[in-house]
């Protein structure tokens, strides 16, 4: 199996260089090429407050990405087209009325600190989320694989202490949900409920299943 993947040619749809540093565990770095989607501009999750509706809108964004990427590799004429992933990862809290909320990235204007701020105090303090990963993986033969993983974080009730030092190191601008929890972000978390890789952006094991369920020839 694995020598069958190790012998291919991927392509990761993303700007993230933290899926990249995820894939290059699972697939040697001189296999993969980085080829992002031609938009940054992704659908929002704006009024969906159901598992379901998240979880589809999760899905055709990344299906979207992989159409994107596919796209300009048949336009490159490749003599052996590779495989293409793609992914999308979001925040998902719920709060005490059952209707779920997708935090995206905090707003690139000045702005970002209050709102980090509030999703810290409001959001996260004490309570668990999930953070749910949506990749897609387009094969040569132009099959399509897919899947929604989800991770269950619980952050600590103390929160406060370090919130303003957390601010001032910037890390939060540009993470869905406003926090790394491979970075400085890990201190406020208490538990992790399933993957990591998949809080980070790209879960491993799922991916790896598929690629090897999947693979031919």
């Amino acid at each position: 199996m694995m020598a069958s993947l190790n012998d291919r040619r991927y392509v990761l749809g993303s700007r993230s260089p933290r899926r990249l540093e995820l894939l290059q565990q699972i697939v040697p770095p001189e296999l993969i090429e980085v080829r992002p989607p031609r938009s940054p501009t992704e659908d929002d999750f704006v009024g969906l407050t159901k598992w379901a509706a998240i979880e589809t809108r999760l899905l055709e964004i990344a299906r979207a990405k992989c159409a994107d990427v596919s796209d300009q590799i048949r336009a490159t004429k490749a003599d052996r087209p590779p495989i293409v992933i793609t992914a999308d990862t979001v925040v998902v809290v719920g709060p005490s009325d059952g209707r779920l909320h997708v935090l995206g990235q905090p707003p690139e204007d000045d702005t970002w600190r209050e709102v980090v701020r509030q999703w810290f105090e409001h959001e996260y303090a004490g309570r668990t989320h999930l953070v749910a990963t949506a990749f897609c993986v387009a094969w040569p033969d132009d099959r399509i694989s897919e899947r929604v993983v989800r991770s269950a974080v619980t952050v600590d009730d103390h929160v406060k202490r370090w919130l303003d030092w957390y601010l001032a190191t910037g890390e939060p601008r540009g993470k869905a949900g406003g926090y790394a929890v491979q970075g400085a972000g890990s201190i406020f978390v208490s538990r992790i409920e399933g993957s990591l890789s998949n809080v980070i952006g790209l879960p491993l094991r799922e991916l790896l299943e598929v690629l090897a369920d999947c693979a031919v020839g």
